[in-house]
């Protein structure tokens, strides 16, 4: 599970690895206790990357995501369901992204909930679905993939 996010993170951001933008850029993730410290800045993060318009190159996005996968890879807390509609729509990583996001951000501010994956990743797909909706956001959603987030 922790693998697949691994491999996520580098795949979508192994060309702007270096583009981290203040604040993430400068929150070391070394012990346990700096992701329980962090974990404001995490929920920052999903917040920032699924409430501004979607920009395919840019750095501060770029910087939220990285610290984002680096923060859920380590921390002992949280526990994040990697498989289900994560496999259908990693085709997409601009996509997946914002699903990744979404499950943090919905992880955080529902964390009585948050213990059951299925429940995380219904929601998420909603929240997913009403950033794709909104037209100010600049993200098209496919077909394929609006079918997939609708069904659950």
């Amino acid at each position: 599970m922790r693998k697949i996010l691994f491999l996520f993170c580098f795949v979508c951001t192994g060309c702007i690895a270096g583009a981290q933008v203040y604040p993430y850029r400068d929150i070391k993730l070394e012990k346990p206790n700096d992701y329980v410290e962090t974990e404001a800045m995490a929920l920052s993060a999903a917040t920032f990357l699924i409430t501004t318009p979607f920009i395919e190159v840019d750095q501060d996005r770029s910087g939220a995501l990285l610290f984002l996968n680096s923060w859920m890879m380590g921390n002992k807390k949280y526990t994040f369901y990697m498989r289900g509609m994560i496999e259908d729509i990693g085709e997409d990583n601009n996509l997946l992204s914002l699903f990744i996001a979404a499950m943090a951000k919905y992880t955080f501010e529902h964390k009585a909930e948050a213990a059951n994956p299925l429940t995380v990743e219904k929601n998420a797909a909603k929240i997913v679905l009403a950033y794709c909706d909104d037209p100010k956001n600049n993200f098209r959603l496919k077909k394929k993939y609006r079918k997939i987030l609708e069904k659950n």
